[in-house]
């Protein structure tokens, strides 16, 4: 997923000066892996039922992900294109829906 976020991000280049770390949608693909990096670790360290530290960082990287789906011209989280299942066959449809 940091691959393809990353790849996606560096194709919305308007010009090819600016180096790939400069773009927007780079710095919030990067921006919202450090933040799932640092919930990871908290989860991992000590698991609780309710952890509010957590919690907290689970919404600040959701915010990070819409601004980068914003960035990237996707649908964002709260529009209820992710809780479907996608069709991987090829030619399935078009586009998005």
């Amino acid at each position: 997923m940091k691959a393809s976020m990353y790849l996606l991000g560096n194709a919305f280049r308007i010009n090819q000066t600016k180096a790939p770390d400069n773009l927007p949608t780079v710095q919030a693909a990067k921006q919202f892996f450090k933040v799932m990096d640092k919930m990871e670790k908290a989860v991992v360290k000590k698991p609780k039922k309710e952890d509010p530290a957590s919690q907290k960082l689970y919404l600040e990287a959701l915010e990070i992900l819409d601004r980068y789906l914003d960035l990237v011209e996707l649908p964002p989280t709260e529009s209820g294109i992710y809780d479907k299942s996608f069709d991987t066959r090829v030619g399935a449809a078009a586009r998005i829906m």
